[in-house]
């Protein structure tokens, strides 16, 4: 459905329009989602570059298009490259919304995920319990992410054991 709405507005409204984006974007997570990294890869990085060019390199959007960029990556398997994608994108947000954002929040589960497949167990660690911590202090201490953050601590340590 998704797609069906992408090539609609690609063929309305234009490809660089931020609705058209919005929906490659969402495109892209439902890829990710169905194990399709090669796929969201492309989408993602088509989403970042436009964004780059209309939004600028430090905007939410843009942030966010590079770090489902990242993700995909990592799920193919090149952990490397997307700890240095998430690094970057991690700093980046910090500084635009703050490190208690949602966003930033999400980026910095992204990059322990990352690590933690590159085999940097103890640093992942870290990083997650810094992402409990203040999603806690933000969200709440029930609240679904911080839930989600909670569990990917508890498979960082089991996996450390």
């Amino acid at each position: 459905l998704y797609q069906q709405c992408w090539e609609v507005q690609k063929k309305t409204l234009g490809e660089d329009h931020p609705a058209t984006l919005s929906t490659l974007n969402s495109v892209a997570c439902a890829l990710i989602r169905q194990e399709r990294y090669s796929q969201a890869e492309v989408l993602f990085r088509n989403c970042w570059e436009v964004r780059k060019k209309t939004l600028g390199e430090d905007h939410p959007d843009t942030l966010k298009a590079l770090n489902g960029m990242a993700v995909a990556v990592d799920g193919q398997g090149n952990h490397d490259k997307a700890v240095e994608l998430l690094q970057g994108c991690w700093e980046d947000m910090k500084k635009k919304l703050g490190e208690e954002h949602p966003h930033s929040l999400e980026c910095l589960y992204d990059l322990a995920n990352a690590l933690k497949n590159q085999g940097n167990h103890s640093k992942a660690e870290k990083l997650q319990r810094d992402c409990c911590e203040l999603s806690e202090k933000t969200l709440g201490i029930n609240h679904l992410q911080t839930l989600k953050y909670k569990k990917n601590l508890d498979s960082i340590i089991t996996n450390m054991k």
